[in-house]
């Protein structure tokens, strides 16, 4: 019994040393970051109604100019209508997708997400579809 367990675990550990090297070959290896705000619309105004902003994200919280895309956390404080909000590569064209919807009865919600940066200096592109909205974007992780 004891040797068909250990060759149980070492096909289990065989099969992750697989994976995590396979995770790695890819055209983008991910780095992890502390969690840091890079974007909070408290201090200025919210954004309106069918509004787009523009966001620097590299070179802030310590994402590299190099940075093809990052790992966020989308907050949305003190909505005052239902709505939802779309981000995306600035210099692109607006998906037709939210990235995170929510009620004029939500004080706050959050959404994690993975979105590519554009190649201007305001690299992140910001929707609100109706109402105002204060966004917080806090980046968790980099890809280059």
């Amino acid at each position: 019994m004891k040797q068909i367990t250990r060759v149980i675990l070492m096909s289990i550990v065989v099969s992750l040393s697989a994976s995590a090297v396979w995770a790695q070959t890819g055209p983008y290896s991910f780095f992890a970051i502390t969690p840091c705000r890079a974007v909070d619309t408290r201090g200025t105004s919210p954004i309106g109604p069918g509004q787009q902003r523009n966001f620097a994200i590299r070179g802030v919280c310590g994402v590299p100019a190099t940075a093809a895309a990052v790992s966020i956390n989308v907050t949305v404080v003190s909505p005052t209508t239902a709505s939802f909000l779309t981000l995306w590569p600035t210099g692109g064209s607006r998906p037709n997708v939210s990235t995170i919807s929510f009620t004029g009865n939500d004080p706050s919600l959050a959404n994690g997400a993975i979105v590519g940066l554009g190649t201007t200096s305001t690299d992140l592109a910001v929707f609100n579809s109706t109402g105002n909205v204060h966004v917080l974007i806090d980046v968790t992780g980099y890809f280059q």
